[in-house]
């Protein structure tokens, strides 16, 4: 399915913008435990439509969006994680291209900032874009 193949395309820019700041990403693979006072990413994929517009069914048309959450340590300032919807959006701009074992696509609407979800101990700012591409059948 290339829902999959996209979300990996994006989670490898994902990952690799991530180790270089150090930040880590939680992900459903394997268990993750926050750190005490860490700012940490949540990720995504929330699949919207599949789409056959060529005949022959040749190819399929995928559409989704990508949510990045940012979990952040309450009393932590804001702007810590403005900072990295910021850099999120510089890294996810429209038509960054999205390639992964038959799948091409690009990012088809900017990166938009969620509201804010404040827990006793934490609080997210999610951020979010749209995707499309098509794959071979």
């Amino acid at each position: 399915m290339s829902h999959a193949r996209a979300r990996q395309a994006i989670e490898i820019k994902l990952m690799d913008w991530a180790a270089a700041r150090q930040i880590r990403v939680a992900n459903f693979e394997e268990g993750f435990e926050p750190q005490i006072n860490e700012s940490y990413l949540r990720a995504y994929l929330l699949p919207a439509g599949t789409a056959c517009r060529y005949l022959g069914g040749e190819a399929y048309e995928y559409t989704g969006v990508y949510q990045v959450s940012i979990v952040c340590p309450a009393g932590q300032a804001l702007s810590t994680a403005e900072v990295m919807v910021d850099e999120l959006s510089i890294l996810f701009r429209v038509d960054t291209e999205l390639s992964r074992n038959g799948f091409e696509g690009l990012i088809v609407e900017p990166l938009e900032q969620g509201p804010t979800i404040t827990e006793p101990a934490t609080y997210s700012v999610p951020g979010s874009f749209t995707y499309r591409g098509v794959a071979d059948q």
